[in-house]
């Protein structure tokens, strides 16, 4: 049986947490054994950190993996410094790493606080989110569909050490769109297409990313990224400061770059969704991730993609090279 908790709130730290399936042997408690960090760690390090699963769909392919540190107190830890290792469970009486990878901080929001002042004037603060709110990537390349788990040794930054694991599921193909598939060539709504710019942003101020159709910047041959989120209903709370992030990488890259928001709710009360976030983001079982970011090439290929609490450090290496005419 698989099982899904979506949207878990853990100590305000609101993720997406996926739990692999099969039977109990796959669990977090018993996939590790002794050969592995998660089992083979001194007694002082035991119970001192827990891992969450910030992401959800993770295909066979390369992947933008993304997890979550807290204490023993179920507290978010920013700040760790953090290495990963994946582990094959197939056979859960025998679990098999097959990679180690150091994990980098995404920390969307944080940092000090800037004055952003719009194109219609409107000043806008950008910074000064809690700085242990934030996410940990690592690139994971997955061979098969299946069980999986991660172990991560962590340092927090007081000092404390501790290893965790939890299991994930790994799917054959993607849920939604991903890198190397030609992006969708949506109509969606502009500026110019609504009478209020809250129809299609429910930020407060609204940003400068509603001028452009993703139809149009792709039949122009542009690059573009773009950023499906809902600062005011985001379940969350990572959407508004994942818009500040982009809207930083915007205002770098709008020259050669186009950049897109897209809200994901037409109408939040009546849960009705905007048809392009529809179109991107809903899974075959019809349930619904976000934040999301895409990075599409001058080809119209997607090129790169990040799910949950993604940070100008992570995404920038892809959107500076599809402004210098990278393709996928």
């Amino acid at each position: 049986m698989r099982r899904f908790l979506l949207l878990l709130a853990v100590s305000g730290l609101a993720i997406v947490l996926l739990a692999c399936g099969g039977d109990d042997g796959n669990s977090a408690e018993t996939f590790p054994t002794t050969s592995d960090p998660a089992r083979n760690i001194p007694p002082d390090q035991r119970g001192k950190i827990n891992i969450v699963v910030a992401g959800s769909d993770f295909y066979v392919g390369e992947n933008n993996f993304v997890f979550g540190i807290t204490d023993a107190n179920d507290l978010p830890q920013g700040g760790a410094t953090a290495r990963a290792t994946f582990y094959d469970l197939s056979d859960p009486a025998n679990p098999k790493p097959v990679f180690t990878v150091a994990a980098v901080q995404s920390a969307p929001g944080v940092g000090e606080e800037v004055r952003h002042v719009h194109a219609g004037g409107q000043t806008h603060i950008h910074g000064g989110q809690d700085e242990d709110r934030v996410g940990y990537f690592t690139p994971a390349a997955f061979d098969h569909a299946g069980p999986w788990g991660i172990a991560v040794e962590a340092t927090l930054k007081d000092g404390t050490k501790g290893v965790a694991s939890v299991g994930f599921e790994v799917y054959a193909k993607p849920n939604m769109p991903a890198p190397g598939q030609a992006a969708y060539r949506s109509d969606n709504l502009t500026k110019a297409d609504v009478k209020d710019i809250h129809e299609i942003d429910s930020g407060e101020p609204a940003n400068d990313m509603h001028d452009v159709k993703i139809k149009d910047a792709i039949a122009a041959g542009r690059p573009l990224v773009i950023v499906f989120s809902t600062p005011a209903f985001c379940t969350s709370r990572f959407c508004g400061p994942v818009n500040e992030e982009v809207e930083y990488l915007h205002d770098l890259y709008k020259k050669d770059v186009d950049f897109v928001h897209i809200e994901v709710w037409r109408d939040f009360d009546k849960k009705e969704l905007n048809p392009t976030a529809r179109e991107w983001l809903i899974w075959p079982d019809g349930s619904l991730r976000e934040p999301v970011v895409y990075v599409v090439d001058k080809q119209g290929t997607i090129y790169d993609r990040w799910e949950g609490p993604v940070a100008r450090n992570i995404m920038e290496a892809s959107v500076k090279a599809v402004a210098g005419g990278a393709t996928r």
